[in-house]
Formats: structure tokens, C-alpha cells, sequence
């Protein structure tokens, strides 16, 4: 689709959105890639590739331009591998239709990690490390779920250890009430 022949659609990102945000640059983490029908300003309708975010912004519609520097920064074409990643979004101008027009575009780089603050043990008041696929407070909010304490893995580990003592001792328990 013609980006530019658009116009503003107030549904999806556009180079107006970045005027008020600082350095003109945003980052985001992407939660999908679709397909979807994106009807332009003169009514006509064509597929195109919508990105949309974890964060509460609009989504963006992926030009071949942002589709090809997405691809080459996360070394994928598969858009399920793109899911988690961050982009950092920019506006640049660009010479387009005999005229220079503002454009999104995504930054070659892959943005810093977004950090958050860590949760803390209810029992050793130490720091609770996000995993893999985790961050800090989903580890804790699972650890409140299955210990009914927000924990580090090490204090899961001994809970883990006392459970299954526990287990033993009330199944031992059990076998010496039936002889």
C-alpha cells in the first residue's frame, strides 16, 4: 500500500505521534504480526503488515522499507520469532512521490534491554531474578501462586526440598498407621 497516498489515519502510527515524545524516538516491544485490511484516505482497502505492541501504543503499519530493517536487525523473517523483540521507532524524512515527507523507521539497532525494578523474597529479602521467558514479577506472582509467597529460586528450592520432606514423613506416617 501506498503509505504516503494514506494520509493521516488516526488508527495506526504515524510520524505525527513522535512529536511529542522525547528525542522523537520510541521503543516498543512487539506482541504480533498480522495481515490485515488497511482502508486508505481515498476508500480503497489492501492488505499490509500491522505490527502491533505490549506497550498502549496504536500499532504501525510495516512498509517494505520497515519489514526489510526488521528482518536484517533480528536476522529472521518469521514474524513468531519477532514476538518479544524491541524496536526503537524514529521518524526520518525521506524523498517520496518528487517531495521529501516524513516517515517512521525503524532504527538499525536493536534497543537496550528494558529494565524494571526487581521483586524482593518475602523470606530472604534478596532479589527475585527474572528467567528465560519470565520477568522479575512474573517469577514472583507464579512463586505467590505456587508457595503463597513471593520467593527467590533459591528460597523455592528449599520450600521445594521441605515440601517433599513433608510428603515423606506424612506417607511414612501413613504406611505405619496401616500395620
Amino acid at each position: 500500500m501506498d503509505i504516503m497516498k494514506m494520509g493521516k489515519n488516526p488508527n495506526y502510527l504515524g510520524s505525527w505521534d513522535l512529536e511529542d515524545v522525547p528525542g522523537n524516538e520510541l521503543t516498543l516491544t512487539i506482541k504480533n504480526i498480522d495481515e490485515e485490511l488497511v482502508e486508505g484516505a481515498e476508500g480503497r482497502k489492501e492488505k499490509c503488515a500491522i505490527c502491533h505492541f505490549v506497550e498502549d501504543y496504536k500499532p504501525m503499519v510495516l512498509n517494505l522499507t520497515n519489514r526489510k530493517a526488521l528482518s536484517k536487525l533480528y536476522k529472521t523473517t518469521e514474524t513468531s520469532k519477532l514476538i518479544g523483540k524491541r524496536i526503537t521507532i524514529i521518524v526520518k524524512q525521506v524523498k517520496a512521490f518528487g517531495a521529501i515527507h516524513d516517515a517512521l523507521r525503524i532504527k538499525p539497532e536493536i534497543p537496550a534491554a528494558k529494565t524494571e525494578p526487581l521483586e524482593k523474597c518475602e523470606i530472604c529479602g534478596g532479589n527475585i531474578m527474572p528467567s528465560a521467558k519470565m520477568s522479575s514479577k512474573q517469577v514472583a506472582d507464579y512463586a505467590r501462586s505456587k508457595f503463597g509467597a513471593a520467593i527467590c529460586a533459591s528460597c523455592a528450592k528449599a520450600k521445594l526440598a521441605e515440601m517433599e520432606e513433608q510428603k515423606k514423613k506424612e506417607e511414612g506416617a501413613t504406611v505405619n498407621e496401616n500395620d
